[in-house]
């Protein structure tokens, strides 16, 4: 604990911010007396103008001469003007609406104030009203001026230690210093045991354990995650915005918007964890040795599934739109603040993780659909749509369409698993994006076009009754309530005895006696002494109680609670007035008497006044100037009010329908519903608002499309910066790059021509909305210039009577001030009573129209953060007078209201064009890339079957273009292919015969020499008649008898090679063939061998007995490569790849080959065992290549070879 001394400087957490705040304060003084001194300047000229006075001051500043106010630099600024404070060095006053810190200076007899805003008080926040310490000196602390020096309290001086507040922070406050600190460190923490979870897991994936690893990785994840809700952290630790469950609230799983996008992001793990396991368990490689029963139970969950995340996905976007304060509707509001953007960017991971599993499920989808009969498919899938879309129609309309756009997703699957050789796989991908982008953006929009159509029907039927009531019964309870704590409050008693009456004062400590719950009423404070006569006004017009009483204590006005009068006006249907007399007992020989006057708020149509006025937290998301309503009795057009004309327009037939009292009708753009009245069935109270529909949307549609795709394209960019290398290596196919290149060269320029045309557009509606009020102000100007002719002027009564009719006539705002610049009279009175304008006229125009004879002054302004217009005009003293007699203010607090709506009827119909022309345009450019690749891929088949030996067929292309030139090309490339084909084969046949003499001349040679000696060596043995003759002579007999079968060998072998038949490329079931081959060489005496072919047909074109022949080769070749010092283990796969190709691997676990005679493998006559020929392996590379495959080999010496065999799946 620590106390501080009037002259000790602050000490704790505080003394830094404190020390800022206190040389900001020395500055803003500093700058305050720079401003003063140059006015200074100008006074001591005798020069008072407004025109040279106006834009020299930083600061709003006030002049006197002798207590009048001669000039003004500011009029939102409200100081006491006609009570200046009398000071002579730098001080802090407060008012009702504020504190400044007043810097005062004489000039000869001016009295210069300079006005140092400190803190606003408005009494009321809003979105455009927020009431703080001004942030430009204090920042964001939080924290109350005190004006008196209290001792423990931190001081804010002058440069001479002149005291001028003090800051109090509070004791709930008193760690917010502590909260960077607290915050920083556990978000360290978060990251530390994320990076803990992570090391973790890899090192159970580098042990190749990658389903453990995962489920590792997201059980501490979500532990964590629970333990965060439970324990409310990090918002119990540090009160974060983003985290107070203030801003948004749904449920205990995400109590707010920072819990909501942690949540995101855990759902984004789990996406990539599924896509993960997909590819390690070779997921793919499973599904194809499912059995059937399986297969067709899969297809039915994967597409049962795709509409449970669809479900999923609404009921996400709805309790957002339903929880959020925030308005989301695009249609509604343009502004961007950073929590929609964190909302948005929450919407765009969670569509992020709907790709990757809608991605998986088409995967499977696709795979099995491989294995299974179109017909039966095409059954189940039908009866599956049908069924959900007759239930979604029954139970959940709103969700009907959320039903076929599932229905249109597995369409467009379907049919593309059995055309995917059609389209390359990158494309493909950038297609599916774009489909699930589109498919998540209707999900939202659907669901914020639900939640309004039911908001606003709540809102309808609450309004209905509101004004179906004849009294308001809580209003009236909560009445008494409120005057008895008015009549015993000894402030507003002291205040009543005088001798002077400060009405102000009691008018704000009555209000902080009313509810909120009388925000709906215009209030107003009467005050009467014992005699009852009025406290506030001179004027003997002004009714005296008497009068009052005797008008309305009347039993058509009285009610069942005791001074409390109802007032109705029999002409008008919504009105409603009550009357609150509230006896004040001062002391025992004196009574005062208040009357609250309470009326119900009349709205005008696109007013923003009572917005400005109402409390946020109570003002409703619709509000009543968007209705128009009437009330039928007994069919007849009884009442009307809003810009819908009933008498015209309604269709009388509709309240005979029962949907039009339960859900509403739509009719010619409006829709309606109807509330009868509870005491006078009779009664039919209709409701009127403009149709919300497709076009909204549409917009909706239109912005998420837009932004989510926005974020595909940034989280594009950040690929390619992170993967550069990948990139370089990525090399797409023609039509896909035709395809890219066309989307992005139409994006493009459609986003320029938008841009262009918003903003022409734009620069439009603002010239002719200023021209609207330019005239509405000459029109006001002249109605009231008739009042000036019957000096009317100085009766206030009589002028604001006039006023107030001209305001109701124009629907406009108007203020009438005197030829010095106060107010006289007003048509709005609450703003001024708020204090969100002071009485003076904006300087600037006073400045132009009194000094510089200006005709009328157009001027933007500001009411808190409300940006509005106002015209000013002058009222002359007479028809040719040029004397000014006072000023016109007409302030348009709805024009930025008006251009917004300008704005957003602009915005999102640009919008829409720009996503119906970018879809579209997706669309054609893929038809139009396959179009203009036509020739290209017609070309290229005719160029793989171009060959030597073939006969080759020229292309006909009828085209000049470019293709055509190449076509010509090719033509003459196969005429003076078959020039050179004859004199080619020839060398080449001479080439081959030379070559296979040699071949066949070296292998007949080698058994030729051992044959030689032997014969030789038994001549010898007869020469010299050795005694085993007969024996030698038997066994060289058995020497040649072997020799000569080699040599028969070779022949047979070099015959079957060369007389090879062509083979018949035709459908083939590759795995019954492999598993013949297989079964061939199956003896578990001489060879172990492993299996993995699919039970199911694995259908390619090709010669079924040369494939045969090539599977004995490989086989036989796999097992007699083993030494004879283990049993040969051999391991035979079939599958099918990612690529759509069908993939074999024979291995064996033999020595391995030899890096110094790989290359020469499948060269004819080339063998490594000495009783092979060299030809089996040449014969199966021909056999497998004439059917469009790929043979080779991986080997590792000591440990076997693996021989690869890869073919295309032959087209459905």
């Amino acid at each position: 604990m620590h106390f501080n001394l009037l002259t000790s400087k602050p000490a704790g957490n505080y003394a830094s911010i404190v020390g800022n705040i206190n040389n900001l304060v020395e500055e803003s003084i500093a700058d305050a007396n720079r401003d003063a001194s140059l006015i200074e300047a100008q006074l001591e000229q005798h020069d008072l103008s407004f025109s040279q006075l106006l834009h020299r001051t930083k600061f709003p500043t006030f002049i006197y001469s002798q207590d009048r106010l001669v000039f003004w630099s500011d009029h939102s600024i409200i100081p006491d003007l006609d009570y200046p404070p009398k000071t002579m060095r730098p001080t802090t006053v407060r008012n009702a609406y504020g504190a400044f810190l007043v810097v005062p200076h004489k000039v000869q007899y001016y009295d210069v104030l300079v006005y140092i805003p400190l803190q606003i008080d408005y009494r009321i926040s809003n979105s455009y009203l927020s009431s703080g310490l001004q942030k430009s000196i204090f920042g964001n602390i939080a924290a109350a001026l005190v004006l008196e020096p209290v001792a423990h309290l931190h001081h804010i001086t002058t440069s001479d230690g002149q005291f001028l507040f003090a800051l109090d922070f509070g004791v709930a406050k008193a760690e917010a210093g502590t909260g960077s600190l607290v915050f920083l460190l556990f978000a360290a923490g978060i990251v530390f045991f994320v990076l803990f979870a992570v090391y973790r897991s890899r090192i159970l994936f580098r042990k190749g354990k990658h389903n453990e690893g995962v489920f590792q990785l997201l059980g501490f994840l979500v532990l964590f995650r629970v333990l965060l809700l439970v324990l409310n952290l990090p918002f119990s630790l540090v009160e974060i915005e983003l985290f107070d469950p203030r801003v948004y609230a749904a449920s205990f799983w995400s109590p707010s918007v920072g819990d909501m996008a942690m949540n995101m992001l855990l759902l984004a793990l789990i996406a990539w964890a599924a896509a993960y396991l997909y590819k390690k368990n070779e997921v793919t490689n499973q599904l194809f040795v499912l059995p059937k029963r399986q297969v067709r139970q899969l297809l039915v969950g994967c597409f049962l599934a795709l509409f449970v995340l669809l479900v999923v996905l609404y009921q996400f976007y709805y309790g957002i739109y339903h929880n959020s304060p925030l308005v989301l509707d695009i249609s509604q509001s343009l502004d961007l603040t950073k929590y929609k953007i964190i909302i948005y960017s929450i919407m765009f991971v969670h569509t992020a993780s709907l790709c990757v599993f809608t991605f998986i499920l088409a995967t499977v989808v696709s795979v099995l659909l491989q294995q299974e009969e179109k017909a039966w498919t095409y059954k189940v899938f039908g009866s599956i749509a049908f069924v959900l879309l007759i239930l979604s129609s029954w139970l959940t309309p709103h969700l009907s369409g959320l039903a076929f756009t599932g229905v249109l997703f597995w369409v467009l699957m379907v049919v593309s698993a059995q055309y995917k050789h059609a389209v390359s796989f990158p494309y493909r991908s950038y297609l599916f994006v774009f489909l699930i982008v589109a498919i998540s953006a209707l999900t939202g929009a659907t669901a914020i076009y639900t939640h309004y159509q039911n908001e606003l029907m709540e809102y309808k039927q609450k309004f209905g009754r509101t004004i179906l009531e004849e009294n308001d019964v809580l209003g009236e309870y909560l009445l008494e309530d409120v005057a008895a704590k008015i009549a015993a409050d000894p402030l507003i008693q002291f205040k009543l005895k005088g001798p002077y009456v400060d009405p102000y004062f009691i008018r704000r400590k009555i209000s902080k006696h009313l509810p909120d719950y009388f925000d709906k009423y215009e209030t107003n404070v009467l005050l009467f002494d014992s005699d009852g006569l009025a406290l506030e006004s001179a004027d003997s017009a002004v009714p005296t109680l008497q009068e009052l009483m005797a008008r309305y204590n009347t039993p058509q006005t009285r009610t069942e609670h005791k001074n409390l009068f109802l007032v109705r006006e029999p002409t008008k249907f919504n009105t409603r007035t009550y009357l609150q007399v509230i006896p004040v007992q001062i002391n025992n020989w004196q009574r005062g008497t208040i009357i609250l006057q309470l009326s119900l708020k009349k709205l005008l149509p696109n007013s923003v006044v009572p917005e400005l006025l109402v409390d946020q937290k109570h003002n409703q998301p619709f509000r009543a100037d968007m209705l128009s309503y009437a009330l039928y009795d007994g069919g007849k057009l009884s009442y009307s009010e809003g810009e819908y004309d009933y008498a015209t327009n309604f269709n009388k037939s509709l309240v005979n329908r029962s949907e039009f009292y339960r859900k509403g009708t739509t009719s010619e753009g409006y829709h309606h519903v109807g509330i009868r009245n509870d005491k006078a069935q009779e009664q039919i109270l209709v409701i009127t608002t403009e149709q919300y529909g497709g076009r909204e949307l549409l917009s909706n549609f239109s912005f998420l499309f837009l932004f989510f795709t926005g974020g595909v394209i940034i989280c594009v960019f950040i690929g390619l910066l992170l993967q550069r290398h990948s990139f370089k290596a990525y090399s797409p196919n023609f039509s896909t790059k035709i395809q890219i290149f066309l989307n992005f060269g139409i994006l493009l320029p459609l986003l320029l021509v938008s841009l262009v045309t918003a903003s022409l557009v734009t620069a439009s509606y603002r010239k002719d909305l200023m021209r609207s009020y330019e005239q509405r102000g000459e029109s006001i100007q002249e109605n009231l210039r008739r009042v000036i002719k019957r000096d009317l002027m100085s009766q206030k009564n009589w002028l604001l009577r006039h006023v107030t009719e001209v305001a109701a006539i124009s629907e406009a705002d108007v203020n009438v001030y005197n030829r010095y610049g106060r107010l006289l009279v007003t048509s709005q009175p609450l703003i001024f009573e708020a204090g969100l304008l002071s009485q003076l006229i904006n300087p600037e125009a006073f400045a132009a129209i009194s000094e510089r004879q200006a005709l009328r002054v157009l001027l933007d302004e500001r009411a808190g953060n409300l940006t509005f217009n106002a015209v000013y005009l002058p009222l002359h003293e007479g028809e040719n007078s040029d004397q000014i007699a006072g000023f016109i203010g007409i302030p348009f607090f709805n024009s930025e209201k008006q251009l917004d709506l300008k704005l957003i009827e602009l915005v999102t119909t640009i919008m829409n064009i720009f996503t119906v022309m970018f879809m579209m345009f997706i669309i054609l450019t893929f038809f139009a890339s396959r179009a203009l690749t036509v020739p290209l891929r017609m070309l290229a088949n005719k160029l793989k079957q171009t060959s030597l030996t073939g006969k080759n067929e020229m292309l006909a292309y009828e085209g000049a273009d470019e293709i055509g030139m190449l076509v010509q090309e090719y033509n003459r490339m196969l005429l003076t292919l078959e020039q050179n084909k004859l004199e080619l084969a020839m060398r080449e046949k001479e080439a081959a015969w030379r070559e296979m003499a040699r071949q066949v001349a070296h292998e007949i040679k080698n058994p030729l020499t051992p044959m030689k000696l032997s014969l030789q060596y038994l001549q010898k043995a007869i020469a010299e008649k050795k005694p085993n003759t007969e024996q030698l002579i038997d066994k060289i007999s058995h020497t040649l008898i072997t020799q000569i079968n080699i040599l028969s060998d070779i022949a047979t072998s070099f015959s079957n090679f060369t007389s090879m038949p062509e083979p018949k490329v035709e459908p083939m079931d590759m795995a019954e063939a492999l598993r013949k081959a297989v079964d061939l060489h199956h003896d578990t005496a001489t060879a172990s061998i492993t299996t993995a072919i699919p039970s199911v047909p694995v259908i390619v074109l090709a010669d079924e007995s040369l494939m045969v022949r090539c599977f004995n080769n490989l086989l036989l070749n796999a097992i007699q490569a083993v030494p004879t010092s283990r049993k040969p283990k051999i391991n035979v796969s079939l599958e099918i790849d990612a690529t759509g190709k069908v993939l074999i691997s024979i291995q064996d676990n033999g020595n391995g080959i030899p890096a110094d005679i790989r290359n020469r493998v499948f060269i004819p006559n080339f063998s490594t065992k000495y009783t092979g020929s060299g030809i089996g392996l040449a014969v199966a590379k021909k056999g497998i290549e004439n059917a469009g495959g790929s043979i080779w080999f991986e080997t590792e010496e000591e440990k076997g070879t693996t021989f690869f065999i890869a073919l295309p799946l032959a087209q459905p």
